[in-house]
Order: C-alpha cells, then sequence, then structure tokens
C-alpha cells in the first residue's frame, strides 16, 4: 500500500510540468503509457525487439529473471 503512496506522488510530480503549458494534460496522457512507476521512481517503459512498450506484468515477469 505504501508503494501506491509514492507511486501517487510521483506521478504528480511527473506530470506537473505538462500541466503548466496549453494542451499539456493531453500530451502527458500520451506519454504516461512509455513510463511506469517503480516503488515510487518514473521510469521509462522497456521495450522489445519491435520497440514496443512492455506491460507492466512482462516488466514483472522480466524483472523475476
Amino acid at each position: 500500500m505504501r508503494s501506491k503512496n509514492k507511486c501517487k506522488a510521483a506521478w504528480e510530480a511527473w506530470e506537473k510540468p505538462y500541466l503548466e503549458k496549453p494542451g499539456g494534460k493531453e500530451e502527458a496522457a500520451r506519454e504516461k503509457r512509455e513510463f511506469y512507476c517503480d516503488n515510487g521512481k518514473i521510469k521509462m517503459r522497456p521495450t522489445d525487439d519491435a520497440d514496443v512498450p512492455l506491460t507492466d506484468r512482462q516488466i514483472k515477469k522480466q524483472n523475476k529473471k
């Protein structure tokens, strides 16, 4: 549960610069899928060979190896 609070704060901080410019909310929504939160840190999603971002499940599976 604590990790979710860290991620919520991290996402809010990540989104803040976008909200300061016109159309920023829509741009942030488009770009958010390229990132994920790992214990309160926003990181760029790894991609597969076709440059398709991995899902949360794929990232967790990859980290267990």
